[in-house]
């Protein structure tokens, strides 16, 4: 029965990984997102086009590849500590209890992931808010049409710009919220958590924290990045650094549920346990 319930947990998480990822898809592929019109002389959509510094598969590569080998590092020395959870069986094979907490750590961490990045993606395409690139990208032409362009907010126009390609004409509309900055913050959250609470070791305790500042601030580069970038307005940064935030506390504290690691080990070596009276009047 032990056997059965591990296949069927691994079957049930890759069928909510999919509720999740597939409409992420999809979105991707199909969604349009929401025309929004500009005033003629809003400065903020004035910027210049400049190639992104960071792009989307290498900070997804970076973000996963760092939580990910920090997992297993956390998981192989817990285990060779003697804190990590007894060996389980799955296809008829005894599996180290580390594999398997590796395992769930990372889809929890992937669950996660999904989880914001639909949230920021379906926000993108539905509020459609120009980037601070637009007018360098479409350079806009008004139409004529009295009802749509009243009042100096014009929505009824066509993009001449030599780059304005159908992908940029997309993408052009996806500035609100970052979801670099989104994806960025919540990896560094995951992270220090995990690190703080699994991560245990005898040594420099500033060593630890220097880490976790360390991925902080790789979190707040990338969201600078992309208003230097002008991929995106402060206030899209600012919006995509509280979801992530937000997605990496309710994820790792009521998703993964550290509390069923146990208490964690002190920095400090306690006194040596007594022995109990019946031995000790032997």
């Amino acid at each position: 029965m032990a056997f059965d319930r591990l296949i069927l947990k691994i079957v049930l998480d890759l069928l909510v990984l999919a509720c999740v990822g597939v409409p992420l898809l999809v979105i991707h592929l199909v969604a349009e997102p929401y025309h929004r019109g500009y005033f003629a002389n809003d400065l903020s959509l004035m910027l210049p086009y400049k190639p992104q510094t960071i792009s989307e598969g290498l900070l997804a590569g970076v973000g996963f590849a760092i939580n990910v080998v920090t997992i297993i590092i956390v998981e192989i020395v817990r285990n060779k500590q003697g804190r990590g959870l007894g060996d389980k069986f799955l296809f008829g094979n005894l599996i180290s209890g580390w594999i398997w907490e590796t395992y769930t750590s990372i889809g929890v961490f992937t669950f996660g992931a999904a989880c914001q990045q639909l949230t920021v993606n379906s926000a993108k395409y539905v509020i459609g808010r120009l980037r601070p690139h637009f007018f360098d990208i479409c350079q806009p032409v008004p139409n004529a049409s009295p009802t749509l362009n009243a009042l100096g907010y014009i929505q009824d126009f066509t993009c001449a710009g030599p780059n304005a390609d159908v992908a940029r004409l997309k993408d052009m509309r996806l500035s609100f919220p970052s979801a670099h900055s989104s994806f960025a913050m919540y990896s560094a959250v995951f992270f220090i958590f995990y690190i703080q609470v699994k991560g245990k070791w005898r040594g420099s305790k500033l060593l630890r924290h220097g880490i976790q500042f360390a991925m902080l601030i790789g979190a707040w580069y990338v969201g600078l990045s992309r208003v230097v970038d002008h991929m995106h307005h402060w206030s899209d940064v600012a919006v995509g650094f509280a979801v992530g935030a937000l997605y990496g506390v309710i994820v790792f504290i009521f998703v993964l549920k550290p509390k069923k690691y146990g208490a964690p080990a002190s920095w400090e070596t306690g006194p040596p346990e007594m022995l109990p009276r019946p031995v000790l009047s032997r």
